[in-house]
């Protein structure tokens, strides 16, 4: 539905890494997890991610952050990428009613997550909270801290608040950096306020766990400022820049108990060729 390889928004920049391979920015379709893949850009025919997490449970082995972007993720576009009402009434409809429609089931496996964790001490309380409230400023947070120890080549900060898939690509990034040459980032200014564009849960294979995503779109001005080895300025750095990103975050459970928002990385809107070109291929 989408394309399966993307570049971020604020590559614009020149921030953002180019993502391998094995992620895959898809909306409707399977996503191969990391793990199916040997390395970047590698082909092999990858197993489902319900029947790779048995396998590892069966192994041992531990289970990667990077799970793929859930299948039927659907970000209403705006805009231009938006059919309009007087020329294209008939695609309004169709996409506004494909969004009611997954905006229902999102809000339906968020309550199923919420309800098939243990009780605590009473039957309405639960291990596991939505805190709906919270995903966007958690979000924006993150954004902050990703591209400011991006910048810095804090590795140690990426590993903690991205997943793996992200968090390769920077460490990758920053490794071909030329020598001496230093990087700084910074938001000039938030032109909206964040807004929490999908919010989705999903149980996995696994007794206790679980995976939510988020998706936050995050409009702001920013500033990449390139210096070389003996101080100067790379030419064509240090303008600034308006950029919208749809940032993916995710939070991972593991015997009910949740671990801390990461960030998968970013998508793009679900325009209404996306999907009409999907629900064609289940025809």
């Amino acid at each position: 539905m989408a394309q399966s390889l993307r570049r971020p928004v604020l590559s614009v920049v020149g921030l953002v890494p180019s993502i391998p391979s094995a992620i895959q920015y898809r909306y409707f379709s399977q996503v191969a997890p990391r793990w199916a893949v040997a390395q970047p850009g590698a082909a092999r025919a990858a197993q489902s991610p319900e029947r790779s997490l048995k396998v590892a449970s069966k192994e041992n082995m531990q289970i990667p952050s990077d799970l793929g972007l859930l299948p039927g993720t659907f970000i209403t576009p705006s805009g231009s990428k938006r059919p309009s009402l007087f020329q294209d009434p008939k695609g309004l409809f169709k996409l506004q009613w494909w969004r009611l429609r997954f905006r229902v089931r999102d809000v339906f496996s968020s309550l199923v997550l919420v309800w098939s964790s243990p009780r605590k001490e009473s039957w309405y309380r639960r291990m596991v909270k939505i805190n709906r409230s919270q995903i966007a400023p958690s979000a924006v947070a993150l954004h902050q801290t990703m591209y400011t120890a991006f910048a810095e080549g804090d590795t140690t900060t990426l590993r903690k608040i991205c997943t793996d898939g992200i968090h390769d690509s920077f460490r990758a990034r920053i490794a071909s950096r030329p020598r001496g040459e230093k990087t700084a980032w910074e938001i000039v200014r938030y032109n909206k306020r964040a807004k929490l564009m999908s919010n989705r849960a999903a149980r996995l294979p696994l007794d206790g766990w679980a995976v939510r995503q988020a998706v936050v779109r995050i409009s702001s001005r920013q500033k990449l400022t390139r210096y070389r080895a003996n101080g100067t300025i790379v030419p064509g750095t240090g303008k600034e820049k308006d950029v919208v990103e749809y940032v993916v975050i995710q939070k991972m459970y593991s015997g009910w108990k949740d671990q801390e928002w990461k960030v998968w990385g970013t998508t793009d809107v679900t325009t209404l060729g996306d999907l009409e070109a999907e629900l064609n291929k289940d025809l």
